[in-house]
């Protein structure tokens, strides 16, 4: 029974504590709250955090909705929600006055450029510098936006002005990355060591999704705004943070296995996680791992105000951590969570018991209950503590009340005693959205560039439309779109722009728009082969309209049906030079005509048909663009400044690659170009030029018509050209001199990394090609350019297989298990092996039919190396072994004697890079190579999958003679192509190894070429691994300190390597042949 008079009673108790406890704190002029009022050792409490002053006014926003529940005549409900106002407009104004952080840090991500944490509590102003604080927290710009939909929806009136809600749509876009934005999270540390490196934590994108949906379609003026005042939400932004949020869970971040701050994810007042199981995963790991007799650990081995931390630093020291162990502090707070929690999944024993536990924790002040920050374990008992967790008797600190903890603690109180329901404080009905999965059927318009395709398809009982029978519905780009959302948010008081000019993915067109009065579809971006080639090639577009038709109907959760305008070209079923009755589009539309493709229900019919159950989107914020982007973009223009034979259209061989490759006179090169009309020549004499000069460079054929036709111009030509003839070793070539960029590519290695994979780009010898964390298109682009081979097509490639992986990783996840970092270069030689093994052919040979494969060819390659990559890789391993016909007796000299290295002040690798970088050799070093060409087949130096540098020993010896300056000059070529100078002169010391070693044993001859790459790199693993047994099966993990100490040591020490590798695989071929 109520120990309460009345209902009136039981408020004005609640009333009189969050008044004395919460209110009687809020400041007068800003409506900020302080955290606490303790000033301690660990800080200064005093500041007003978004988040804790978002947290600390929930109780009192619930107390109004109580008091609306009552005929009462003091006014209270009216000063509670005021107060709510207050602080929420408080905190609106501090962000306000940081409009141009926001402004920038929606297209940088950077930390510093992001929106404070905290704020001076009495004037909203900022309290410490950007780089002074952790202030990149992405949980709580996300929890105040979560709140401000609650709280509008449940009528209260925060948003005043457009000026205002332009200001809350730009909040919008600043954490619509969070998906790929790591911060210092909700812990404000980053990484649990806290040394200042933010990572992406899962409470930041959970409370951003939670946000994001919350946001979507919300009306800032409530009942009485217009369609101006509505914020708007790209629904693959909910996309992409549902994704990263379930491939963290149940962990927190990279450093942090569970994290009792997940709470606030997969329940109140979150509710972002849609899969229950995963819900159940995550909160069952929290209870076993974290929870203890006075609340939760934060995560394990959390330090914080522990009393062995050293509270005069911040950051911890290497091996530190393990200090902290079961000896954490348990924080009330989380106990708060699972009494909410508990309440809205209707498990009243369960609640029960967590009140109870609050009861018992609560210190008893002044007729108040008040929950402290935390409980520490004393001084006196931390032994017995660590050797029987959870057995001795714990001590509050001093900052009591926590107003965050205390706020939750009313709220599931008042819940409890009847006074506000479950609904009340979820009026955007969050939580019962939980477990539901739309997955609905995809609807499909399909329409014909002109009446000549219609009539063919109609020939196979397709029906489709021309632009002309839709009208007057316009069909635009997704450029046009996204030049829209450009608009929304501008605001010229303010100083901000809309969305950054981003790529619109398929959920955002999959839409239709209604535009001042206009009716519009866009079609998907993924179709536009201005882009990237990998769209000119059938099978792979095929495949991309699968893949994305699947991702639209996992993943759609808007009103209507998702409805897909694909716009169908001729060209589209010209690809792969088929009849259109053999083209797989065609098949793919039959699939989609029966209602379904790939287990995805779909429906095909015409636009006016599909529009009654669509989807739809209003877009008042600014006209479309005039004119926009014509959809003639998606048949790529073609110049005619080169000639072409199809006939004549063939490969060079090696030499003539050379010679060409050799050339530096421009003139020369230009007249070399006119005359052919073979596109592997053109190709190759533009690669020349491109070295000589930038794209831009006038080449003057534009004279005669005042035109100025620059190597671009003609790069793109060929460009064209080569992808309609299927040429896939030009069109990558030429791709990658132009510096294209994959449509997609952030986008791709963003879904590999959240995943919790690292990606190694290039030769991956250092960490600097490690990738870790998301990197913008520019940086991604930048770092491929950086790292990958000197093979201009490497990098297009390293683009592809990118893109490959991040398809496969969605559809077929299975493959990539026991794989943490996906070395892409060694992905490709392992595709490079298993061609060599196929076509008995060198790795180089191997490498051009590689280059010559279709997209949809490499895709399916790379699926079959991850399914196989254990036995792979040591087929490739193999594959390395070099054939000798060596003497009964090998002298394994090593050259130069430990004895004749000139001591140096100067450490061996910064003497290398001075060496390596004046090209400086051994005064006899030209004669000793020619020598030990007659020893062997020949000799690769540089990068192993580029056929010219492969030095052929019966052209050479025939061609040359050891002292003339041309063979020399062959040979400094190829050592002016390796880029890094140490990795140049440590190749100069190997062949001077290997000179020696076969002057010493004139008998011995190897039947293969001599590979410095693979040489090299045996070399760096064997020396390595002599420096402990440990080291060996965590190799791969430590190659790039395995080059670096390579680089470190002796001449000496690095031919003795070069010898112990060369005789490793030797005898690698012969154990080969003895179990043959």
């Amino acid at each position: 029974m109520s120990r309460f008079d009345s209902r009136q009673d039981h408020l004005d108790y609640y009333y009189q504590q969050i008044q004395t406890v919460i209110l009687s704190r809020q400041n007068p002029v800003t409506g900020l709250l302080p955290a606490s009022t303790a000033i301690t050792s660990h800080g200064d409490y005093t500041d007003a955090w978004v988040r804790d002053n978002v947290y600390s006014i929930m109780a009192v926003w619930g107390l109004a909705l109580a008091y609306r529940k009552i005929d009462e005549n003091l006014g209270r409900t009216y000063e509670l929600e005021q107060s709510v106002n207050k602080l929420m407009r408080g905190l609106l104004f501090a962000m306000m006055q940081q409009t141009a952080k926001v402004e920038k840090f929606k297209r940088t991500q950077d930390p510093l450029d992001a929106l404070h944490a905290k704020y001076n509590t009495p004037t909203g102003g900022t309290i410490v510098g950007d780089d002074e604080w952790g202030h990149l927290q992405l949980d709580a710009t996300s929890i105040y936006l979560l709140m401000l939909a609650q709280m509008t929806s449940s009528g209260l009136q925060i948003i005043y002005t457009r000026d205002e809600v332009d200001f809350v749509q730009n909040l919008v876009y600043y954490i619509s990355r969070a998906y790929r934005t790591a911060d210092y999270g909700i812990w404000e540390r980053g990484n649990k060591l806290n040394h200042g490196k933010p990572e992406l934590n899962g409470s930041s994108v959970g409370m951003a999704k939670a946000a994001l949906e919350a946001m979507n379609g919300l009306n800032l003026f409530g009942v009485r705004g217009g369609h101006g005042s509505v914020i708007h939400v790209l629904p693959d932004e909910i996309a992409r943070t549902r994704i990263t949020l379930e491939s963290l869970l149940p962990r927190e971040s990279g450093s942090k296995e569970i994290d009792a701050a997940l709470l606030s994810v997969i329940g109140f007042p979150a509710f972002a996680v849609d899969n229950p199981d995963l819900l159940q995963t995550t909160h069952d790991a929290i209870v076993e791992k974290l929870q203890g007799q006075y609340g939760c650990k934060r995560f394990l081995r959390d330090g914080h105000q522990v009393v062995v931390e050293d509270a005069e630093r911040l950051h911890y020291e290497p091996g530190e951590l393990k200090d902290f162990e079961h000896i954490e502090c348990e924080w009330p707070l989380f106990f708060c969570y699972l009494l909410l929690n508990s309440l809205f999944h209707n498990k009243t024993d369960q609640a029960a018991f967590y009140r109870e536990r609050l009861e018992a924790l609560a210190i008893h002040k002044d007729g108040l209950e008040l929950l402290p920050e935390l409980y520490y374990v004393p001084t006196a008992v931390i032994e017995a503590e660590r050797e029987n967790p959870h057995s001795q008797i714990r001590e509050p600190n001093d900052n009591v009340p926590l107003v965050w903890a205390q706020s939750l603690y009313y709220m599931g109180q008042m819940i409890q005693d009847g006074l506000i329901t479950l609904g009340d404080i979820d009026p955007l009905a969050r939580h019962p959205k939980v477990g539901q999965n739309r997955q609905p059927i995809v609807q499909i318009s399909l329409l014909s560039e002109d009446s000549d395709l219609q009539q063919q398809l109609a020939n196979y009982g397709i029906e489709t439309q021309v632009l002309e029978q839709i009208d007057p519905v316009q069909v635009r780009t997704s450029t046009d779109l996204a030049d829209l959302y450009g608009q929304i948010g501008r605001n010229y008081k303010l100083q901000t722009t809309g969305r950054p000019d981003r790529r619109l993915r398929s959920l955002t067109t999959s839409r239709i728009f209604r535009i001042q009065r206009e009716t519009v579809v866009f079609v998907p971006a993924f179709l536009d082969p201005s882009q990237f080639y990998i769209t000119l090639d059938y099978q792979f577009l095929v495949a991309q309209i699968r893949s994305e038709l699947s991702y639209i109907h996992e993943h759609w959760n808007e009103p209507g049906r998702p409805t897909v305008t694909l716009l169908l070209t001729h060209r589209m079923f010209e690809l792969g030079h088929k009849a259109i009755s053999d083209s797989p589009l065609l098949q793919l539309i039959f699939e989609l005509k029966d209602g379904e493709c790939s287990g995805v229900p779909v429906k095909v019919g015409t636009l006016f048909q599909l529009m009654l159950t669509a989807a739809t989107e209003r877009m008042e914020d600014g006209p479309l663009p005039e004119g926009g982007e014509p959809l003639a973009s998606y048949i790529m223009p073609i110049s005619a400044y080169l000639p072409l034979s199809e006939g004549n259209t063939q490969p060079l061989n090696q030499i003539q690659e050379l010679d060409l490759e050799r050339e530096t006179d421009s003139w020369r090169l230009l007249e070399a170009l006119k005359a052919s009309d073979n596109l592997y020549e053109q190709i190759e004499l533009l690669s020349n030029l491109c070295r000589l000069h930038s794209l831009s460079h006038d080449t003057g054929w534009g004279e005669a018509t005042g035109e100025q036709v620059t190597l671009a111009n003609l790069l793109n030509e060929i460009y064209i050209k080569a992808g309609r003839l299927e040429l896939w070793a030009i069109v990558r070539r030429a791709a990658g001199l132009l510096n294209k960029m994959a449509i997609g590519l952030a986008d791709a290695a963003t879904e590999l990394l959240v995943r919790q994979k690292q990606i190694a780009v290039g030769k991956a010898y250092s960490e600097v090609s490690l990738i870790t964390d998301p990197l913008s298109p520019q940086e991604l682009l930048a770092k491929i350019n950086e790292f990958c081979g000197e093979d201009i097509r490497d990098r297009t490639l390293t683009q592809e297989i990118l893109i490959y992986l991040s398809v496969l990783i969605n559809s077929e996840p299975e493959v990539f298990e026991g794989l943490l970092t996906l070395r892409v270069s060694y992905l490709i030689l392992l595709i490079n092996s298993e061609i060599c093994r196929e076509q008995y052919c060198t790795q180089d040979e191997a490498y051009e039919t590689l280059m010559a494969m279709s997209p949809f060819e490499i895709k399916m390659r790379l699926r079959q190396v991850l399914a196989g990559y254990e036995g792979l890789d040591s087929n490739l391993f193999r594959q390395e072994s070099i054939q000798s016909r060596k003497p009964q007796s090998v002298n394994w000299v090593v050259l130069p004697q430990a004895d004749e290295v000139e001591p140096s002040e100067e450490d061996w690798l910064h003497r290398r890079q001075r060496e390596g970088g004046l090209n400086r050799v051994p005064e006899d070093f030209y004669p000793r190579v020619w020598r030990l060409l007659k020893h062997c087949k020949g000799i690769v130096i540089g990068d192993k999958l580029e056929r010219r540098n492969r030095l052929v020993s019966d052209l050479i010896l025939s061609d040359t003679t050891p002292e003339e300056k041309d063979f020399a000059l062959r040979i400094e070529h190829l050592f002016n192509k390796i880029q890094a100078p140490e990795y140049r002169q440590v190749n100069v010391e190997a062949l001077m190894e290997l000179s020696e070693l076969f002057d010493t044993n004139p008998d011995w001859q190897v039947d293969d070429y001599v590979v410095l790459d693979v040489l090299v790199g045996h070399a760096v693993r064997l020396a390595w691994i002599d420096g402990g047994d440990h080291r060996a099966h965590r190799y791969l993990q430590d190659k790039a300190k395995a080059w670096r100490s390579f680089y470190q040591d002796t001449p000496h020490r690095c031919a003795k390597y070069i010898a112990k590798a060369m005789q490793f695989l030797i005898e690698l071929n012969e154990g080969e042949k003895a179990s043959a």
